[in-house]
């Protein structure tokens, strides 16, 4: 059946046309940017002696405005003579409004079942009618032959709010998505739309935020559909069945070392005996008092020396030495932090991370969401888990044992995980592992959602195998011109349009959808946590209130508890006093 004729028309089509795009002079106030138009044309079917009636469909990419009446000399000399334009003979009310439209492809001249998307071989005709489908029709077009298919509703068309968009499950979970704004765009909210329709498919997720935005899945659990969201904060354990994850570990927070270091290293990992259930503080604790042991045994030529060790130098010792305190530390230091801001939400329920390599399965499971909670942790140490997990993970996926069913893991802040080589990669030991679960991942259904509000920041390779794309407001020119760059059905039309999205506006492209759209993302306000938000700083500084200072007698006390004992000096009576050498050794007066 042809389609109904009381399809409005909303304009005419004008000057050249091809197969690719065309022009049309738009009635006012009856179309927006982003809408979907149609126009009916004829052209020659595969016998060239016959004909076949067809649908052409297009999204509208550009509108401008001009009025042949109101020329710019006109506006120059109202201007100069400081005269109103109601008393002149010009016309304000005969403006053009002319539409560029991108052919999006035909389908048969029908009203029932599918619509069928085929390209385009004949252009449209000048003087032909362009007509405005109703929603119904438009979303039969988006929707296409893939009705039966998973679909995760995003929004709706930015240009009509009677058709609601949807991304293919199944592009995103295989082909992974990346998500990209500038702060403020609605990359977030984007997110949350996207994550809570995969969580109502009991799709297993694992979340890494760095620095808690995604908190408020926990909070709002109930409205999740039943969805199990656990918290998990970075603890690593080790013991001797997986006691390479220590290795790990020193290898991606550590210095690099030279080969003649290697061999030390590696002695004190395979000597250094775990207790069950040991942190991996703790066994580096036990790492750096066997370390020095062997170098104290090494500078005293003990002749119970690991022989395996007499050929390395005492210089290689002390700088393996060295490079384990330093890890150490700074794995001490950023659990104290994440400890601390743990804190601040005492409602919610953190766990320590299960064992990615023993215990996948308490971290990926259907109907689960993983949420491992980053922040106090720097950027080598947020890439050095993220990379442990996520290699861990994958590894099971990859075996194919069925240890864990197919997951989506979600990288926020993606440009500190995956830079590109101007931003340096040498310290970002995810970006090897993320390279290598984008690239394989699809065969061991192991998918990645990349999301980042720095686009130009992340690493090329990477991103250019992501097939699906949700692109929302950008201003900076760098990173609207790397967007282009990776996207490669993105027009000049479509990226000029950036820039004038306001919050929650973008553009869907790429393998989820049939075409580009230009979409409003549809706003979750039920999952709005209330106990996570923007601080007021300005309201931090009204209430501020300095900390109490100690007094200098107990200064002095803490002080003192603190030096070595070869630094204190008791007097008659059990008392002690501070003392501060001078560089010869000799006793000054204390200067606290």
């Amino acid at each position: 059946m042809a389609v109904h004729s009381d399809w409005p028309s909303i304009g005419t089509v004008v000057g050249n046309t091809s197969t690719d795009s065309y022009t049309f002079i738009l009635r006012s106030m009856r179309a927006k940017l982003g809408d979907i138009v149609a126009s009916k044309l004829t052209i020659p079917a595969e016998e060239s002696t016959q004909r076949a009636n067809v649908l052409v469909w297009g999204r509208i990419t550009s509108i401008s405005r001009f009025n042949p009446f109101f020329p710019a000399e006109a506006a120059q000399e109202l201007a100069n003579e400081g005269l109103s334009l109601i008393d002149t003979v010009l016309s304000n009310t005969r403006d053009q409004l002319e539409a560029q439209v991108l052919v999006l492809g035909a389908t048969a001249d029908t009203n029932e079942g599918v619509l069928s998307l085929s390209p385009l071989t004949y252009p449209v005709q000048p003087s032909s009618h362009v007509l405005q489908p109703p929603a119904e029709s438009v979303l039969r077009l988006l929707t296409g032959d893939s009705t039966q298919r998973a679909k995760l509703r995003i929004g709706t068309l930015i240009g009509r709010s009677d058709v609601p968009v949807s991304i293919s499950a199944k592009e995103v979970v295989s082909r992974h998505l990346a998500i990209l704004a500038m702060t403020g765009g609605g990359k977030t909210v984007a997110a949350r739309r996207v994550l809570r329709e995969l969580i109502g498919l009991r799709y297993p997720l694992v979340i890494f935020d760095p620095h808690g935005d995604y908190l408020g899945f926990y909070e709002k659990r109930a409205q999740l559909d039943g969805a199990d969201v656990k918290l998990f904060y970075p603890k690593i354990r080790v013991d001797d069945e997986v006691r390479d994850t220590v290795a790990d570990l020193i290898q991606k927070l550590g210095a690099k070392l030279t080969e003649a270091q290697l061999p030390f290293h590696q002695y004190l990992i395979s000597a250094t005996r775990a207790s069950p259930n040991m942190t991996a503080a703790t066994f580096l604790e036990a790492m750096i008092s066997f370390a020095s042991n062997i170098i104290a045994k090494k500078s005293k030529k003990d002749e119970h020396m690991p022989e395996e060790l007499n050929a390395v130098r005492d210089s290689s010792m002390q700088v393996v030495a060295r490079n384990l305190r330093n890890v150490h530390a700074t794995l001490k230091t950023m659990e104290t932090n994440n400890e601390r801001l743990r804190g601040r939400f005492p409602e919610f329920v953190f766990s320590e991370m299960p064992d990615p390599k023993r215990d996948p399965e308490k971290i990926v499971a259907p109907g689960q969401v993983s949420i491992f909670y980053l922040a106090g942790y720097d950027h080598l140490a947020q890439s050095t888990i993220v990379s442990i997990v996520l290699e861990s993970l994958f590894a099971h996926r990859a075996t194919l044992t069925d240890d864990i069913p197919p997951f989506q893991a979600v990288v926020e802040e993606a440009h500190n995980f995956i830079p590109s080589r101007s931003e340096g990669t040498e310290d970002t030991p995810s970006l090897a592992t993320i390279r290598k679960v984008i690239t394989e991942g699809r065969k061991f259904g192991t998918g990645l959602i990349l999301i980042s509000q720095r686009p130009a920041r992340l690493d090329e390779t990477t991103l250019a195998q992501c097939n699906s794309f949700l692109v929302l407001r950008l201003v900076n020119p760098r990173d609207k011109n790397f967007v282009r760059s990776v996207m490669e059905n993105l027009s000049e039309d479509d990226a000029s349009i950036l820039q004038s999205f306001g919050p929650g506006q973008g553009l869907v492209s790429g393998q989820a959808v049939r075409f580009p759209l230009l979409v409003k993302i549809a706003f979750d306000q039920d999952l709005i946590s209330k106990a996570i938000g923007d601080e007021d700083f300005l309201d931090v500084v009204a209430r501020w209130k300095p900390p109490v200072r100690q007094t200098k007698k107990a200064d002095n006390s803490r002080l003192v508890a603190a030096l070595p004992r070869s630094e204190k000096s008791e007097k008659p009576g059990g008392k002690v006093k501070a003392v501060r050498r001078s560089p010869k050794g000799r006793k000054v007066r204390p200067d606290f």
